[in-house]
């Protein structure tokens, strides 16, 4: 099963930051042709200026005292509570590590939306700077909150909790963890920016007016084509709406309304067939695992069903050319293949125990009774990491297949071309 790793961190890792290289590369092609080599140097202090003034550094200002909040709080709590997890039947710094990961994703989507924000009102570049900062914050922000807390446990680890299966100095690695997972959210604000400098068909840049309307601009601009122009109908009122609650109500129930109805045709044949084909992959490693006298199926859990979320979401989004469908499509079908998982491994679980083969999961050591085994299934660390890596191969999938998806004529922008796709 190890060797699903590899294959694993390729489709998760890779997508977005191939994507982000090509979608800089091309830009940065049609500034050279636009203004000459020469241009770059003024271009770029204009860019600079565009993502990070008002009201863009007074936002990560608060982005950084929130983060850093948020991070003491976290780091505090984890101290108390990691020497429980034997007695409470789970790893707590393991969990804490996949939940800094999720929190990564979490931040990703926090600077894509930045991006696209600043990218409607200032245009790319300016996005791009936007997006990139937000990201930085977030660094900024954990690491001030986090390196003094290092620096105490560095000169003084025995006034910290002893946990068996961390070694000297390895208590604080899941918040190091965090820290080199935020490398993965780097490209999503390119990625945000190339969506957001979309241009009208008078040649005015889209400028944000509040949140509501980049609420619903996000919810209904990259609809499937048969919606696309209802959405675009909705952004149109909304712009006729000036009473602020009334434009709030206004874009949550559209932005509602777009999330329930932008599913495309024989969407749940690729959910049905993701959750087949994860329920009987997981049954068939179990079983060869059994046999063979090898580890559990937890990375088969976490590399096979990213591999099919992305392939969903890249089909879904290339046919429809919206990047939401594909995300909404692989979250479904996620949430089928996590049913399909717990469906299969409750009672292969009980087999393993049975057989004293060990834990379904990693094959360890033998359980005391078939509920330790079936627990093991449910253990929250394990149920999360699946998650996050689902979720990475989603995001990816489904900004590829915008990316391959021909550009639709009534919907200016995208992921390649200046203000379009």
């Amino acid at each position: 099963m190890l060797d699903l790793l590899p294959f694993l961190f390729l489709v998760v890792l890779v997508p977005a930051p191939l994507l982000a290289v090509v979608v800089l590369a091309v830009r940065l092609r049609d500034a050279v042709r636009r203004g000459g080599v020469g241009g770059l140097a003024a271009r770029g202090r204009v860019v600079w200026r565009g993502g990070a003034g008002r009201p863009v550094w007074p936002a990560l200002i608060g982005v950084a005292v929130g983060v850093a909040a948020l991070t003491v709080v976290l780091e505090r709590s984890y101290l108390v509570t990691v020497a429980n997890g034997p007695r409470w039947g789970f790893d707590v710094a393991l969990l804490t590590m996949v939940l800094g990961l999720l929190a990564v994703v979490g931040y990703a989507g926090l600077a894509c939306l930045a991006a696209t924000a600043v990218a409607q009102a200032r245009g790319f570049g300016a996005g791009t700077v936007a997006g990139l900062l937000v990201v930085v914050a977030v660094a900024a922000g954990a690491a001030s909150a986090h390196l003094p807390l290092r620096a105490v446990y560095l000169a003084e680890p025995g006034a910290f909790p002893a946990v068996g299966n961390l070694g000297g100095g390895d208590l604080l690695v899941p918040f190091d963890v965090f820290f080199a997972g935020l490398v993965w959210a780097l490209p999503w604000p390119v990625l945000g920016a190339a969506f957001g400098a979309r241009v009208r068909t008078t040649g005015r840049r889209h400028a944000v007016r509040d949140m509501w309307q980049l609420l619903l601009d996000l919810a209904t601009s990259d609809l499937p084509e048969n919606r696309s122009a209802w959405g675009a109908a909705l952004r149109a009122e909304l712009a006729a709406i000036d009473v602020p609650a009334e434009r709030r109500g206004f874009a949550m129930s559209g932005a509602w309304a777009a999330l329930r109805c932008g599913w495309p045709r024989g969407v749940w044949v690729g959910v049905a067939g993701v959750a087949v084909l994860v329920a009987g992959g997981s049954f068939a490693a179990s079983r060869w695992s059994l046999a063979h006298d090898r580890g559990g199926v937890l990375v088969f859990w976490m590399a096979v069903p990213s591999a099919l979320l992305f392939a969903v979401a890249l089909v879904t989004a290339w046919r429809t050319r919206s990047f939401g469908s594909g995300l909404r499509v692989g979250a479904v079908a996620g949430l089928a293949a996590l049913v399909a998982v717990l469906a299969v491994g409750v009672p292969e679980a009980v087999v393993w125990a049975h057989r004293q083969a060990g834990y379904l999961s990693t094959g360890d050591a033998v359980p005391p009774s078939w509920q330790a085994a079936v627990g093991d299934v449910l253990r929250p660390e394990f149920l999360v990491a699946m998650i996050v890596f689902w979720a990475m191969s989603a995001a990816g999938g489904a900004a590829l297949g915008l990316a391959f998806g021909r550009p639709r004529a009534d919907v200016p922008g995208g992921l390649a071309a200046e203000g379009g796709r």
